[in-house]
């Protein structure tokens, strides 16, 4: 059992690093890139580039499909499991091969993809799903 824990938290650091990147990324740039109601902070913008190299424009359209349900419905991911992400207002939610991490301002209504983690799927365990999208 411990071992189990040992690797969970284990897991739970890379996913905390990765995601502290794109926090980072957000505080140090003046506006995010932004389209409507969405913004990628520039780890995201360098995530969604080196994805393309590896996934099809069908997985690719599987992102945009759903970072525009994001968009639409914001609340539909709850904020990240982890206690150190959800303190921050993380929120994460699948999408194919991907998990779209953001945070969402109510003020502005504004969605920002703070990173794109692609092919993790040990770190779906670690992270709070909405509900699916039809």
């Amino acid at each position: 059992m411990e071992g189990r824990e040992n690797m969970e938290e284990a897991l739970r650091e890379q996913v905390r690093d990765f995601a502290a990147r794109g926090l980072k990324s957000l505080e140090q740039e003046d506006m995010p890139d932004a389209r409507g109601n969405l913004a990628f902070t520039r780890e995201a913008l360098r995530d969604r580039k080196a994805a393309e190299s590896s996934c099809s424009r069908e997985e690719m359209a599987v992102l945009d499909r759903v970072l525009k349900e994001v968009e639409a419905f914001p609340k539909l991911a709850a904020n990240a499991r982890d206690p150190l992400l959800d303190l921050e207002g993380v929120r994460c939610f699948g999408a194919g091969r991907f998990l779209i991490f953001y945070r969402y301002n109510s003020n502005y209504g504004l969605v920002t993809v703070i990173r794109l983690a692609l092919d993790r799927p040990e770190w779906k365990e670690l992270i709070r799903d909405g509900k699916k999208f039809h």
